[in-house]
């Protein structure tokens, strides 16, 4: 089997991933499950985890302050053609 080809997940591996999702981040899980970040989140998004946010404290400070939307630009009215002298 290649590198890049992943080998099918195992029960221990699927028990990890839903008691970890809740409490480790993304980057947590890949560590201890060896599987690239992709294979993660496809595999929580599959078995409809992602309902559940994994703990990630960087990322929950952005949700409490989420970033401010710029206020809508001025539509120009279009020039009228100008006429040379």
């Amino acid at each position: 089997m290649t590198e890049a080809a992943m080998s099918r997940w195992t029960d221990e591996e699927l028990r990890e991933l839903i008691t970890l999702w809740p409490t480790h981040s993304v980057s947590q899980i890949v560590k201890r499950l060896h599987r690239p970040r992709w294979a993660i989140r496809s595999k929580a998004k599959r078995l409809r985890l992602d309902g559940l946010s994994p703990h990630n404290p960087s990322e929950d400070v952005q949700a409490d302050n989420p970033p401010k939307r710029r206020p809508p630009q001025s539509k120009m009215l279009p020039r009228s053609p100008r006429a040379d002298p």
